[in-house]
């Protein structure tokens, strides 16, 4: 039998428990522009030196596009990781706020939810709010939409891992290589195994 000293320790450990999940989650969210910006601005004064470069010089371009590549693998390990914990953090967040609200729940009182409340009543509002002010016939369906902002430094991660890519195989200009295959492929003579016709 529990007593109401026990159902008051338990609201105020939920209470305790569902502040912590908020603030965690509010934490990562913000960790993770913060390194996002610093990969960002890493990248960009890379970008900037070989965009600016007047003199060839293949040895520096490709450290540079190199370092350029690997900068934007670990900015997708970390947007990732980021990401990952802001979503554990958030299921965390509904969990404790679904027990919160069924502890509070009477028969006269229904509390609010925020955070567990289905994707599809959000979108229901903001598409109300969209309809109020002045219809944009692109940016409402791409608000509407609801992208995530915490996937979009993984996405410009792989962009700028691509662009690298790219900038590699021209510093190393691979092409010019790779017309050398056939004049190398066309020097072998292969012998038919006797036999084997």
């Amino acid at each position: 039998m529990t007593t109401e000293k026990d159902e008051n320790l338990e609201l105020n450990s939920l209470k305790s428990v569902y502040e912590i999940s908020i603030q965690a989650r509010d934490f990562e969210i913000s960790q993770l522009i913060q390194r996002n910006n610093f990969f960002m601005l890493f990248q960009g004064v890379l970008l900037a030196s070989v965009m600016q470069a007047e003199n060839s010089r293949p040895f520096v371009e490709l450290v540079v596009c190199v370092t350029g590549f690997l900068v934007s693998i670990y900015q997708i390990q970390m947007a990732s990781g980021a990401k990952f914990w802001q979503e554990w953090w958030e299921s965390r967040t509904e969990h404790f706020e679904n027990l919160l609200c069924d502890k509070l729940k009477t028969e006269h009182y229904t509390p609010h939810q925020l955070f567990s409340l289905p994707s599809k009543v959000a979108k229901i509002e903001v598409a109300k709010k969209l309809s109020e002010g002045n219809n944009r016939l692109i940016t409402n369906p791409l608000i509407l939409s609801s992208f995530s902002v915490g996937r979009a430094p993984i996405k410009v991660g792989i962009v700028l891992a691509i662009a690298w890519l790219f900038l590699l195989v021209a510093t190393l200009n691979l092409t010019a290589i790779f017309s050398w295959l056939p004049e190398i492929v066309s020097g072998f003579h292969i012998e038919p195994i006797p036999g084997c016709q």
